[in-house]
């Protein structure tokens, strides 16, 4: 299983209860990339640019899939933006958290966020671009609206087929 969205849609924080939930290993997909590159995702934007980051972010996702099959995978919020991953994140159960825009960009401000935006209108551009996309790959679309993770992850669990 996979969850996309936006930065700050809680993609970890409700990723790791759904893999509580039903008893799975959790993957969080950036950390994954940082462990597999030894830099921060900062650094990586910094040295090699956002087209290397994206190279790595593909392999390891693909990796995830294959090698954890019955994880629940939280992805980068751009992870949509490449089509070999679209077709990889069909081929797995997805739900896409959707959260407000305002509090998207007041939860995104802080420097860890190579791709935050420095105005809000390139943020607001940036998702409006990106939604689209997560709509292609979810299977499950959950409005998050400031609810608790457990709840939101409750919401997932009863909408979706889950073996």
């Amino acid at each position: 299983m996979a969850i996309v969205g936006y930065m700050g849609s809680g993609k970890t924080t409700v990723g790791r209860a759904l893999a509580r939930a039903l008893d799975r290993r959790f993957v969080d997909l950036d950390r994954a990339v940082v462990e597999r590159a030894g830099l921060g995702i900062p650094e990586i934007f910094a040295n090699s640019g956002e087209d290397h980051f994206r190279d790595l972010e593909h392999q390891t996702l693909r990796d995830a899939l294959e090698n954890h099959r019955r994880a629940v995978i939280a992805c980068g919020g751009g992870v949509v933006v490449r089509e070999e991953n679209r077709a990889l994140l069909r081929g797995v159960a997805t739900v896409f958290l959707r959260e407000d825009i305002g509090v998207l960009y007041v939860r995104t401000r802080g420097a860890g966020r190579p791709l935050r935006a420095a105005t809000r209108e390139e943020f607001e551009r940036r998702y409006a671009q990106r939604l689209p996309l997560y709509r292609e790959v979810a299977d499950l679309e959950v409005e998050v609206s400031g609810r608790p993770p457990a709840e939101v992850a409750g919401e997932v669990i009863r909408c979706l087929p889950i073996r």
